[in-house]
């Protein structure tokens, strides 16, 4: 990612696609969908961010005969963040690269890191607890966490709780102390950003 804070592209609908597929988020599914988001929610843009659709109608000849056809262009010019921010509030994948342009913006050097489900689920914890001793991570083990379970993706099929063992809790804590993601303080296990 350069150190242009906008995600500007012009073209048709696919063209946008396939331009936030390449920069911004890492599936078609979620190209697609924050395009749709963006278009019917433009109230989410700040006065110096912008999408405009035009429609062209364009004449094809065929034959001798004359055809209109309409197709819809596009220009937008949006801030990499504010795009990032809604790939957050709907659970949207987004590319290393805009990850890692936003970890500079706020002077975070980290390289990025993939995490598995109870690494995840781990980190949610602490995060939204500020500071979680070995007593309260082992209660991941236990089945009274359903607002963790959803974001942890600790679901049977059928919805009903899945169970952590308390040998992944520690190897999870383990590896986000190695990846630097967590550490102690005390006996205690926090974010460290």
């Amino acid at each position: 990612m350069e150190n242009n804070i906008y995600f500007e592209a012009v073209g048709t609908s696919n063209i946008i696609k396939e331009k936030m597929l390449e920069n911004i988020v890492i599936n078609k599914a979620n190209s697609d969908f924050l395009f749709d988001i963006i278009e019917n929610n433009q109230n989410l843009l700040s006065d110096d961010e912008y999408f405009e659709k035009q429609i062209v109608v364009k004449g094809v000849n065929a034959n001798a005969l004359s055809f209109l056809t309409t197709q819809a262009n596009y220009h937008i010019n949006i801030k990499i963040f504010t795009l990032a921010f809604i790939c957050l509030l709907f659970d949207m994948a987004i590319s290393d690269g805009v990850a890692a342009f936003l970890l500079g913006l706020f002077g975070v050097n980290y390289s990025l890191v993939k995490l598995n489900g109870m690494e995840k689920c781990v980190a949610y914890k602490i995060k939204s607890e500020k500071s979680v001793n070995d007593e309260q991570l082992m209660a991941l083990t236990q089945c009274n966490f359903t607002q963790y379970n959803t974001k942890c993706g600790n679901l049977n099929a059928d919805g009903s709780c899945k169970m952590w063992r308390e040998d992944q809790v520690k190897a999870a804590l383990d590896s986000l102390i190695s990846k630097k993601i967590i550490k102690m303080n005390g006996m205690n296990y926090e974010i460290i950003f």
